[in-house]
């Protein structure tokens, strides 16, 4: 303490501008440090998004649920030399008959070839097995695929894809073949629900409508209707508008005011 108490002020000055030097590289050293962060993340995603993306899966067919091994490049760009390791090796169950090709010896030759170039979005589908492989106990269940290819600036970084065939089962359901029949069914179900009992369906096309109704405007026979007077007079069935310009018309209201007037009397 006596040193410190000990110090002009020009050592204080001194003191103090070595500590906020250290202190200005300390932070300069960590600004550089995330900037280098930074910049490598920046590129690294901007390498990402211009690489290729080659997928590998084992797909149901929505038909009749057979087995597909599935190659997909789903990056923007042209993957190359794309070369495919599978652990364990992939087998199928498919007993051929005949002249048929065995399947795991076309799968295994798929994957041991390199593919030399697969363009953007470009699909490869090879049959791998039937339906019954869900059934089989015996063969491996869980495969797990490495894929390894070139893109345009040089080698991509190593992707690994786990297919669980217990998983691959259960999507079966949600594309099973009788699934649109189902649908069907249940559309069926509910229109012959909403019609209640004992109502019959009107033909298409046509409007129930009451007995009797006529359109609006119109006289119906015997139907009562106001008179000058404000008299209710039943009109005659036979009582048939003239065109206006015959002299129907003029020679008829006469008629009717007298008629309402004799009405109107015999209320009173």
């Amino acid at each position: 303490m006596n040193h410190l108490t000990d110090l002009t002020v020009d050592q204080w000055a001194v003191a103090v501008a070595v500590v906020a030097a250290v202190i200005a590289v300390w932070q300069a050293t960590i600004a550089r440090r995330s900037a280098a962060q930074q910049l490598a993340l920046a590129e690294r995603i901007h390498r990402e998004q211009n690489e290729p993306y080659v997928i590998v899966d084992i797909q149901p067919e929505r038909n009749d649920g057979s087995l597909l091994l599935v190659i997909e490049n789903a990056g923007p760009t042209v993957a190359r030399n794309v070369r495919i390791s599978c652990d364990p090796p992939l087998e199928s169950s498919w007993t051929p008959v005949g002249d048929e090709p065995d399947l795991t010896q076309v799968i295994q030759q798929v994957l041991a070839r390199t593919i030399p170039m697969l363009p953007p979005h470009r699909r490869l589908t090879f049959l791998l097995d039937s339906r019954e492989r869900f059934k089989n106990t015996e063969l491996p269940r869980v495969y797990t695929f490495t894929v390894n290819a070139d893109g345009p600036a040089g080698a991509v970084e190593t992707l690994e894809f786990t297919v669980d065939l217990d998983a691959v089962a259960w999507a079966l359901l949600e594309d099973r073949p009788t699934k649109q029949l189902e649908t069907k069914l249940g559309k069926i179900e509910k229109a012959v629900l909403a019609l209640r009992p004992g109502e019959p369906s009107s033909p298409t096309g046509t409007l129930p409508g009451r007995l009797g109704q006529q359109r609006p405007g119109s006289v119906q026979s015997g139907a009562a209707r106001p008179s000058r007077a404000g008299a209710v007079v039943n009109a005659p069935a036979d009582d048939v508008r003239q065109p206006a310009g015959t002299g129907g018309r003029d020679e008829e209201q006469p008629d009717h005011a007298q008629a309402g007037d004799h009405h109107a009397q015999q209320a009173d």
